[in-house]
Formats: structure tokens, C-alpha cells, sequence
């Protein structure tokens, strides 16, 4: 039976405050000791090197001004635009831009340095962290959420790359926990305002944040979700598409990038199949691949689809259809210089509230599987959390793997750690009640999201 806690329960709702400060703290301590201080990436160091700029000069624009440890690389490769209005700049997306400013406001640094900015990464991505949690508390028992959260923060590429440098899954990442949070508790202002922080991240979040809207008011036979997210995401879009009218001189929401460059990879990738496949089972950028647990836990997944939560379900259609429609415009690859993927995590945080409520229903291989898949996942990201220098280029993505190949390098005897992992997650597994079995709570959640008397939801064979 899966049942959500009422927002007046006083002891789930301190005890649940009390799990969430101590998951921030803990987080954000983990996540701020493992940024990336030797990795060089082109589209962070932009995006930091123009906050750093307008926290010392007010100005986002390049014009001349010399630009260290640059090296040969080329304005192309640097995405270096000339703007609307005559000035040069680094063409990046604002929220990327405009989260880390207080940051270096803040440090009020004369040389430049990405620190700032990472540690903004990892303070946002345990700010997501908190906001899961919190959005899967209402239907699982406390543990349960804070176990799928930490799965979800510490065993997956959220650690390696949201929490380790300013990438726009950064933002992205919080807004999609955020319109999790949000909708969980019917807060529809609130889930679009979260939309509209993701709309800052990359522009065709828009995607999610329509798909969600629609689908639950659909769901409910009623417009008040989707006119309420349809209104405080276009507020934001609004504030978006005025700083790139300052930035960039147009008004366009996508007017940061070379548009030329744009319509060259739509055409190539349109209907490119190879590429499709690769977002999800490339060795080295496959979803699947990366984090195994979605597939393990697809077949409960597929038994308990008519009792998610309508919120669930249409963010995992929406991130389905933005992986899709990505993958579509540009190559699945998403660049190089991070451990895991990096264009499928708006997926995995669209999917997770859904995965991890399906847990309910898993199987006696999924049971059994869960803990070691974990353990695995945990020392693959623990690796590339600890060293920087362990991701490949993306043009091996169809070719290696960087987890193997980092073990690899050590020698035989290095497989012994990932079999040692697969061991710890199965005992922890077996030894943790809660690790494995349906939750219970005070209130229940119609399929729809409502509060009702009850929801039956049976335990997979």
C-alpha cells in the first residue's frame, strides 16, 4: 500500500526537516571537496569566466579584453560569438551566467578562477537534492526517500557533473527536482517558476515543463495546472529573453548561440538513428549504461505505471521526449571533459520520482539485484568524482567505457573494488527492512495525485 504523509503530520514534517538539513550540509560538504580544479572545458570556463567579468566590471562582453590560459584554442571551439550589437562574447546560456555571480561577487577576486563557480554547482545541486527528497517523502517512508536521493545524487552523473563544474545540467537539474517538489504537492506556481529556472538552463526545457503542465490538467480535467505553470515559466522566459537582449542584442531565447551552427546539426542529426541509440547505449554517454538501475527496475516500473502519481508520469513522458528531440538537434555525445553523461541527466531527474516510486513493485531479480547495482554505481562515480582526469574523449564513446577503462589501467587485481561494491550494496540490502520493502503512511494519494482514503499497490513476485 502506498500512501503520502499529509503536510499536517508535525512529526513526519519535522523529522523529514531534520533529514533534509543534515542531506544539505552532508552533500554540499562531499560535493564542494570533489570539484574539478584541473579540468580546462570550454563551455565552463565561458560561462564562469563571464560571471567573473560582470562581478568585477558590470560588462558580459569580451571586446578585446585578453583572456588567460586560453592557449591556441579558437573562438569556434571557445564559442566566442559576435553579437547583435557589435560586441564579442562567450555564448552561453544565462542561467549558467547568472548563477554564479553572488559567488564572485562575493570572493571579489582580481584573477579568475572556476572555483567560484563550481562551488555554486555544488551548492545548487545539493539544493536539487533537498527538493527530491522532499518530492518522493510525500509516498515513500523517510529512509526510502532519502535512499532514492542519495542513489540519485551520489550514484549517478549528477555527482561527476552537475555538482563538479557550472554546466547548464546544473540548472537544469534543480529545476526539474524542483517541478517535482512542486507538483508533488500541488504547488503549480511554484513548478512553474522551477520551469522557467530550467528555461534559464537550456531552452528547450520547455519541453518538460509543457509535457507536465498538459499532462496532469489533462489527467484531472482541469487547465488551472497548466495555465498556472504556462504563466510563471513565461514570466521567467520573459526575464531570459531580456538579458539576452542585453547580452546578445536579440530577443530570440536562443539568440547565445550561433544559429548557423545550430541549423547545421539539426540537419545532421534530424534523423540520424546511430545517434538516437547512443544517448542511451553508447559504452561511454549511454543512459543505460551509465545507470543500469533504470533498467533493472523498468519491468516494476511497468507494472505499477497506472498508480504513479499523474505528475510522475508525465515528467518521465516529458524527459523522455526531451532526450529525444536533443538528440535530434546535436550529437548525444555532449562534449568531453566529465565522468558519465551529461545530455541524459535532465532524463534521469525527470525519471527518478517514477523509478523510485515504482520500487514498490519490484521482483524477486530486481530485489536481489538492487543493492549490488548500487554498490557498483557508487564506487563507478566515487571514482570520477575523485579524479578529474578519468573521462575519455568523445570520440570514444562508441568504442570504451571510462569506469572500465580507469580500472583497467590499474591491473586485474583493481576488478576486486567493483566486486567488493556488488558485494557491500547486496549485504546492506538484505541487512535494511526499508531498503526493499513497500512503504507505509498515515494518508494515501489517489493515481491522480489527490489525497484519498487509499492506494493499493502490491509488492511484484
Amino acid at each position: 500500500m502506498l500512501r503520502a504523509r499529509p503536510d499536517g503530520h508535525r512529526d513526519a514534517s519535522r523529522g523529514a526537516t531534520r533529514v533534509a538539513i543534515a542531506l544539505f550540509l552532508i552533500s554540499f560538504t562531499i560535493y564542494s571537496l570533489t570539484i574539478s580544479r584541473t579540468l580546462w572545458t570550454t563551455d565552463v570556463f565561458g560561462a564562469n569566466w563571464t560571471s567573473w567579468h560582470i562581478a568585477r566590471t558590470g560588462s558580459p562582453w569580451i571586446d578585446g579584453t585578453r583572456i588567460p590560459d586560453v592557449g591556441s584554442r579558437s573562438s569556434h571551439l571557445l564559442a566566442i560569438v559576435t553579437t547583435h550589437h557589435g560586441h564579442t562574447a562567450f555564448g552561453r546560456f544565462p542561467g549558467v551566467v547568472a548563477a554564479s555571480i553572488p559567488a564572485y561577487v562575493m570572493t571579489g577576486s582580481r584573477s579568475f578562477s572556476t572555483v567560484p563557480g563550481s562551488l555554486t554547482a555544488a551548492f545548487l545541486t545539493s539544493s536539487a537534492l533537498v527538493l527530491m527528497f522532499h518530492a518522493l517523502r510525500r509516498y515513500l517512508t523517510n529512509p526510502q526517500a532519502l535512499l532514492a536521493t542519495v542513489v540519485f545524487g551520489f550514484a549517478t552523473p549528477v555527482w561527476t557533473v552537475s555538482a563538479n563544474l557550472m554546466w547548464p545540467q546544473t540548472i537544469t537539474v534543480l529545476a526539474i527536482a524542483g517541478m517535482a517538489w512542486s507538483a508533488a504537492s500541488d504547488r503549480w506556481w511554484w513548478a512553474g517558476v522551477f520551469g522557467g529556472i530550467g528555461l534559464w538552463g537550456r531552452a528547450h526545457v520547455a519541453i518538460v515543463v509543457a509535457v507536465l503542465g498538459l499532462g496532469v490538467a489533462w489527467r484531472r480535467r482541469t487547465w488551472v495546472p497548466a495555465v498556472r505553470v504556462a504563466i510563471a515559466s513565461g514570466v521567467l522566459l520573459a526575464t531570459n529573453c531580456m538579458w539576452i537582449r542585453w547580452m546578445y542584442g536579440t530577443w530570440n531565447p536562443l539568440g547565445a548561440y550561433d544559429g548557423d551552427r545550430l541549423g547545421r546539426n539539426a540537419d545532421r542529426y534530424r534523423f540520424d538513428l546511430v545517434n538516437q541509440l547512443g544517448a542511451w547505449v553508447a559504452p561511454d554517454r549511454g543512459i543505460l549504461i551509465w545507470t543500469p538501475v533504470i533498467l533493472l527496475l523498468m519491468p516494476a516500473m511497468w507494472r505499477s505505471w497506472r498508480d504513479l502519481p499523474d505528475w510522475s508520469r508525465s515528467l518521465l513522458v516529458g524527459g523522455l521526449v526531451y532526450t529525444v528531440v536533443g538528440s535530434a538537434l546535436d550529437t548525444f555525445t555532449g562534449g568531453e571533459g566529465f565522468f558519465g553523461y551529461r545530455y541524459g541527466l535532465e532524463f534521469l531527474a525527470c525519471a527518478t520520482p517514477a523509478v523510485a516510486l515504482s520500487s514498490v513493485r519490484m521482483g524477486k531479480v530486481a530485489r536481489a539485484g538492487l543493492g549490488p547495482v548500487i554498490g557498483v554505481q557508487l564506487f563507478a562515480y566515487t571514482v570520477g568524482a575523485l579524479e578529474d582526469q578519468a573521462y575519455l574523449p568523445q570520440t570514444a564513446a562508441w568504442q570504451e567505457n571510462a569506469f572500465v577503462h580507469a580500472v583497467a589501467l590499474v591491473g586485474p587485481l583493481a576488478w576486486l573494488a567493483p566486486a567488493v561494491a556488488a558485494l557491500l550494496g547486496f549485504v546492506v540490502a538484505q541487512r535494511f527492512t526499508w531498503f526493499r520493502t513497500p512503504p507505509t503512511a498515515d494518508a494515501a494519494l489517489d493515481p491522480d495525485g489527490h489525497n484519498a482514503r487509499s492506494l493499493q499497490v502490491s509488492a511484484g513476485s
